[in-house]
């Protein structure tokens, strides 16, 4: 599986987006994500907004896993 590069936002009142790496199951637009955050309980849910095509030119955190939505 080769690495994936993913724009997320934190909340869903906010425009701004992050990159994060994935190496994992791959991700889609709309699905629901964990990534670090050493605030709260070691993680932080983000919403997927983008699938970024290359690599970008720093360094990024990796996702941590796919959250299954019931």
């Amino acid at each position: 599986m080769s690495r994936q590069f993913v724009a997320v936002r934190f909340n869903e009142w906010s425009n701004r987006t992050y990159t994060y790496h994935n190496d994992g199951e791959p991700l889609a637009i709309g699905d629901v994500a964990k990534v670090p955050d050493p605030k709260e309980d070691g993680w932080k849910r983000v919403e997927v907004m983008a699938i970024v095509d290359d690599a970008p030119a720093f360094p990024t955190k990796a996702i941590l896993g796919k959250i299954e939505e019931e």
